[in-house]
């Protein structure tokens, strides 16, 4: 088993050291609690009545739901996995790695839906996979060191909470499948600012509670979180999951990474042909991750019982 392991690891990162070994199975458990979550959330916000989006009222009406409150359990033990992920990762090992929370989804879903994993959903987890190994074996990141001036951190907020009102403007009056992606658009940009708060107070953390507490990282991050967390919600109750979750779980990493590497300036592989095939690798990643939920394979029906 621990050989087995450690070739998976390897897979993923070749250039692990020891001490990011952890990082990395943080940033999987995080993906499969996600993923599990994801599914169950969507389960109970698809079947609430179209004027609740983007309402607070939207959450008051799914937290009578068992099965939301238990996927929301989950979110948490998720953002606790990241968490321990980015106290030690950088951004673009971490966030990179989220991605992985589909092919948890899948299984879980086509339970629910009552039906087998098909071939081609296989084929389409393969290719996720393969797109992600490529990435992070070439781009090779490493620890994280979530350093910026305030003036930097000031513009991200603002160029960040910019581009997420424009895309919630943007999901309103559209059909429900647009509404659907621009709010999951919009839901991945918030997650992966989050995200970037969550490195920095994880951080923070080496200078103990009191330290963080005084500083504006734990308060970004409650807001942060409760705007990405209504986002989700909104994008899950719009339509089918097929149609928000791979856009969330795509967003959100590519977000991280821009975040990572702009802001942070942490390392990617920028020697000879390796831009090339992190590009390549992204792309076969996405298009895994497209491929992955293009069938009714996470998706369900309003009107289907609900949990």
């Amino acid at each position: 088993m621990e050989v087995a392991r450690s070739a998976a690891l390897a897979a993923l990162h070749p250039h692990l050291s020891p001490g990011l070994a952890s990082t990395v199975i943080f940033g999987v458990l995080s993906a499969a609690a996600y993923g599990l979550a994801a599914v169950l959330q969507h389960q109970a916000a698809v079947r609430q009545p179209a004027e609740l989006s983007m309402r607070a009222g939207l959450l008051v009406q799914l937290a009578r739901r068992p099965w939301w409150l238990f996927g929301n359990a989950l979110d948490g033990v998720g953002y606790l996995f990241q968490f321990l992920a980015l106290r030690t990762g950088s951004l673009a090992l971490v966030e990179p790695l989220l991605v992985l929370s589909l092919l948890f989804a899948l299984p879980v879903s086509a339970r629910l839906d009552h039906r087998r994993v098909a071939r081609h959903e296989v084929v389409a987890a393969a290719l996720t996979v393969a797109g992600l190994a490529l990435f992070l074996g070439v781009a090779r990141p490493g620890a994280g060191a979530p350093h910026a001036s305030r003036a930097a951190w000031i513009a991200l907020t603002v160029g960040i909470a910019a581009a997420v009102g424009i895309m919630v403007l943007a999901a309103r009056g559209r059909s429900r499948r647009r509404a659907a992606l621009f709010l999951a658009a919009a839901s991945g940009t918030a997650f992966g600012y989050v995200a970037a708060v969550t490195e920095r107070t994880a951080h923070l953390l080496n200078h103990g509670w009191l330290h963080v507490l005084g500083t504006w990282a734990p308060y970004a991050l409650v807001v942060g979180g409760a705007a990405a967390l209504l986002l989700t919600q909104s994008a899950f109750h719009a339509g089918e999951l097929r149609w928000s979750l791979p856009t969330l779980t795509l967003s959100q990493p590519l977000v991280a990474i821009a975040i990572g590497v702009g802001f942070f300036g942490e390392h990617l592989n920028t020697h000879g042909v390796a831009p090339l095939f992190e590009v390549i690798g992204l792309a076969v990643m996405t298009v895994g991750v497209i491929a992955l939920a293009q069938p009714s394979v996470i998706g369900v029906h309003p009107d289907d019982p609900v949990i």
